[in-house]
């Protein structure tokens, strides 16, 4: 009796086995078909990651502003249409400064590393019957590597106790604070205060000027201190962003307001910290701006002074409202370099960019764009000497910030590095400043 017990419950053992076995046979090729068949999960995740590229694809040719990309450090960084990236050796690597040249359609570039007794690269184009030296005919410009726009962008509310965190949706295109619900999305410019301090070298003053770029706790106050996008309201009687001359300078009508160009400063201020954000970094000018804004070797650099008979070679603007108007071109992607901007221009060039240097053969006078190879920093010209550069940003209540060196520092015997900031009221004109434009996306 136990043996038939026995070989029963053996019999029902095996019985089970072999039916688990079909089973799992039969859902191992159920599973299969889910996986490989031509509607498979595989084919399915592969079609969609090719509908995404192009999609993409197709988005970009029907904006039209991208015309490929520079890949880096398991990076990119887009290049824009009608842009092309340097075939110089000394122009092609990111680190060392990438740069983009603006060569119009059916042109020829005959690319070179060749140089003259002077240094000038012997790179040409042709335009139609003319050949010209290709850095004095086109725009150029250099990549600003930005790996975290946190670094460059905070909202209202940051604080040493509250620092912010912002996060760009591609989906929806908005850069938003999560750790300030209340101003997710008035953004404004992370700015890194310095250290002055200088050095004596054969009667000469090296002054630099450190920033401290581990800071978080940068506090935003619309009305004093270092802050961007804002308007001066000025004191003692004077309201220089609310004089309609200047905003009629500015690019406004006569009868705008200061609140109507905050407005837009706002507008202007978002869009640029949205695109970094969205494409990894910016581009800057490689020379001081020239007629139009324009970047070129040799050109006459666009000054603030209201008037253009000082000397030859530079261009009256009308002081700072004249150069924010003629850099400001918002359907190409360009304005006058905020002051975040800058001081991610000085950290990406370095610790060279924080001190100031008397080997550089710095003129004492007005020069054109690019003139000096010594003062030359990650392929960007004229940034220790030439002429002060304007930023967006506002300091105090009365003025913006003007940085780097300029000719007259150096007519004194005193180098300034390129990280310098000195303020000015935004309606003062000289022939010692001018400006740079960032391009972005």
């Amino acid at each position: 009796m136990k043996k038939q017990e026995r070989r029963k419950e053996k019999g029902i053992t095996l019985v089970a086995l072999v039916v688990t076995i079909i089973v799992l046979i039969i859902l191992a090729g159920v599973t299969l078909n889910i996986v490989l068949d031509q509607n498979g999960i595989i084919n399915k995740a592969q079609q969609a990651t090719e509908d995404y590229d192009t999609a993409q694809r197709e988005e970009q040719e029907l904006l039209g502003v991208v015309e490929d990309y520079i890949e880096y450090a398991g990076k990119t960084a887009p290049i824009p249409e009608g842009y092309t990236k340097s075939q110089i050796t000394t122009e092609d690597d990111v680190a060392e400064g990438v740069v983009i040249y603006e060569i119009p359609e059916g042109a020829t570039v005959n690319w070179t590393d060749n140089e003259d007794e002077k240094g000038k690269n012997q790179s040409t184009i042709t335009i139609g019957e003319n050949t010209t030296n290709l850095q004095e005919t086109v725009n150029q410009y250099v990549w600003i590597p930005v790996e975290d726009i946190n670094s460059m962008v905070m909202c209202k509310s940051n604080s040493g106790e509250s620092v912010c965190n912002l996060v760009y949706d591609a989906d929806e295109d908005t850069l938003t604070c999560t750790t300030h619900p209340d101003t997710a999305n008035d953004l404004v410019g992370r700015l890194y205060e310095g250290t002055d301090g200088y050095t004596t070298d054969d009667g000469n003053f090296m002054i630099s000027y450190t920033l401290n770029f581990t800071q978080r706790d940068q506090t935003y106050d619309a009305n004093s201190d270092r802050r961007e996008p804002a308007i001066i309201t000025g004191n003692s009687g004077a309201n220089y962003d609310g004089d309609s001359s200047n905003l009629k300078i500015a690019g406004m009508s006569a009868e705008s307001t200061a609140e109507q160009f905050l407005t837009q400063l706002k507008s202007d201020f978002t869009a640029m910290a949205k695109s970094v954000a969205k494409s990894g970094g910016f581009y800057i000018s490689r020379y001081e701006v020239g007629a139009n804004g324009e970047s070129k070797k040799g050109q006459t650099v666009l000054a603030d002074a209201s008037s253009d008979n000082i000397e030859e070679n530079y261009l009256g603007a009308g002081n700072w409202y004249g150069l924010y108007n003629t850099i400001r071109n918002i359907n190409a992607n360009k304005q006058m370099i905020w002051g975040c901007q800058y001081d991610q221009v000085i950290k990406f060039i370095g610790d060279e960019a924080q001190i100031g240097h008397s080997d550089r053969n710095l003129t004492i006078d007005h020069a054109l764009a690019g003139q000096n190879e010594l003062d030359c920093m990650k392929n960007i010209y004229d940034l220790e000497g030439n002429h002060q550069e304007w930023t967006a940003e506002a300091t105090l209540n009365r003025a913006r910030a003007r940085r780097g060196s300029y000719y007259p520092s150096a007519d004194d015997g005193v180098f300034s590095s390129a990280s310098f900031s000195v303020s000015s009221p935004p309606d003062y004109s000289s022939n010692t400043g001018s400006s740079r434009t960032t391009l972005y996306l």
